[in-house]
Formats: C-alpha cells, sequence, structure tokens
C-alpha cells in the first residue's frame, strides 16, 4: 500500500513543506472586497524565477528542471536538444486571456493547445512551468522550431500574452500583445537539473507530506479542501513517486475552486451541480 499523507492532528508538519495560499474566507470577502490573495511577487518578477520542468524524450520518460541561476554561466537549449537548437519559446496552455479557472479548465486548454502542436506538426515537448514556492502551475509545452512571428500568433490564438525565450544567453520573457509589461527583458542565466519526482509539495522530497487544515471547525474545513484541491493541482502537474496518488481523487467541494496564478491564490467560485460533482468522481 503506498504511503498517504500525515493525517490532521497526527504528527508534524514537513519542514520543507509548501504553504497553500488559502483564499480569504467569504466573510472576510464580504467585509473586505479581496476575493484572493495577491501573490508574493510581482508578475514582472515572476517570470524571472520562473522553474520550468521539461520532459525532453516524452512524457513517459526523465523529467529534467531549468532553473534560474544568477550570477552563473547560463546553459543553451543545444545541450539538451543537440547542436541544432539554439533557440527555444515555452508557451503556456492555460490561464488564456488571464481570465480566472478550474482545474478541468485549465486542462481542457492545455489539451487544445497539445492537440494544434500535433495537428500542425509542431516539434514540442511538454512543460510544466512554476514558481519557486510551487503556488501555481502552468502546464504547456516548449516549442523546438517555428519563427519568432509563428511563436507569437500561436500564442496570441491561445490567448497567452508573454511566451518565454530560452537561447545561449538565458531565458527571457517576451511579449506577444500590445503592452503588455514584462519587466526587465534582459536573459536570466538558467541551469539544467535532474528532477526531483517525491512529494510535489516538498518540492521533490522523498517522503510524505502533511494535510493542512482539518474536521474541526468550518475555516479548517475551507483550508482542508484547498489543500486538497492543491494538492491535485500539484500531483497532475509534476506527480508522486511517494504515493503515486491520483491527483483529482478526494478533491472535493460544494464549490468551484479557480486556480492560483501568477496574480493571485486561489479564488472561491460558484455552487456546484451534480454534474460537476459526477466529472470529479
Amino acid at each position: 500500500m503506498s504511503p498517504q499523507p500525515i493525517r490532521p492532528g497526527e504528527g508534524k508538519f514537513p519542514d520543507d513543506q509548501i504553504s497553500i495560499p488559502v483564499p480569504p474566507s467569504r466573510f472576510q470577502t464580504g467585509q473586505t472586497g479581496i476575493y484572493r490573495r495577491d501573490s508574493s511577487v510581482p508578475v514582472t518578477e515572476s517570470y524571472r524565477q520562473t522553474i520550468i520542468r521539461i520532459w525532453p524524450l516524452g512524457i513517459e520518460k526523465p523529467a529534467i528542471d531549468l532553473a534560474p541561476a544568477p550570477g552563473e554561466e547560463s546553459q543553451s537549449p543545444t545541450e539538451l536538444f543537440g547542436p541544432e537548437v539554439d533557440r527555444v519559446y515555452v508557451i503556456s496552455g492555460v490561464k488564456a486571456f488571464d481570465r480566472l479557472t478550474t482545474r478541468m479548465e485549465d486542462a481542457d486548454t492545455l489539451l487544445r493547445l497539445r492537440w494544434r502542436l500535433d495537428f500542425h506538426g509542431w516539434d514540442w515537448r511538454p512543460t510544466v512551468a512554476t514558481s519557486p514556492e510551487r503556488a501555481w502551475v502552468e502546464g504547456g509545452a516548449i516549442l523546438l522550431d517555428g519563427t519568432a512571428e509563428e511563436v507569437r500568433y500561436l500564442a496570441q490564438l491561445h490567448g497567452q500574452p508573454v511566451v518565454l525565450r530560452w537561447d545561449e544567453h538565458g531565458m527571457a520573457p517576451v511579449p506577444v500583445l500590445p503592452g503588455v509589461d514584462v519587466g526587465d527583458p534582459t536573459p536570466v542565466p538558467v541551469r539544467l537539473r535532474p528532477a526531483l519526482t517525491g512529494c510535489p509539495l516538498r518540492r521533490g522530497a522523498d517522503g510524505v507530506c502533511k494535510v493542512y487544515g482539518g474536521p474541526w471547525t468550518s475555516s479548517s474545513r475551507e483550508a482542508a479542501l484547498v489543500w486538497q484541491h492543491h494538492r491535485a493541482m500539484l500531483i497532475d502537474a509534476f506527480g508522486c513517486d511517494v504515493c503515486h496518488a491520483d491527483g483529482g481523487r478526494g478533491a472535493r467541494g460544494a464549490v468551484d475552486l479557480f486556480t492560483p496564478s501568477r496574480t493571485g491564490g486561489w479564488q472561491w467560485g460558484t455552487p456546484r451541480t451534480a454534474v460537476a460533482a459526477d466529472d470529479d468522481a
């Protein structure tokens, strides 16, 4: 039997377990008008901190992480994909046009992007972009071919205001829509490192995580629900070699939750229907 997360009231939180961006309660929202918590870093800075997991040989093969390494010599795409690939682009397949979306909607738009890439014969590999704290994830693709204009058109078609360009100088955000602020356009040096595939809530460590929240009060139950959704989101994105869990299982609730993004954390959505509940079963 696979190990399971430490239950509420038992044990202690691992030192390396990430914190979950729990949204304001409905009472707090009614008092303040704030529906979600702001991101801990500005969006423009998030581009420079993005860590990208790449499956260079396909989703069934070992993954590699591409991580910012300020002050170090940057590695280039040729070291991962060969001498003929000296510049690549990373495009997100979620949060089209910056709208609020659920996990199911993110999965749907990601599938549409990857279907289009296959249909039009792009040379691409699956990716997941995230913050160092894994506060959000962006499933997407790394494009090994295509001109800058073709990439820009593809991004516009899928509602993505920014793509990330990786070349010998490092990784840099590239705006694809007018008026988009990407902050400092100077490339950030990046380095390749083997992906840690343990518990995603512990950034890949080989050990179980602990449930946040519990069954005691309405606030603790809400916290536990958000924790379940965040765990599901990360397992769907990165997998887990500790518990080998199915990300979608166990994440239940009477309302939808809008997934976190570069701009903010989780947000309570609309009441769920019986049909939506059946879709998660």
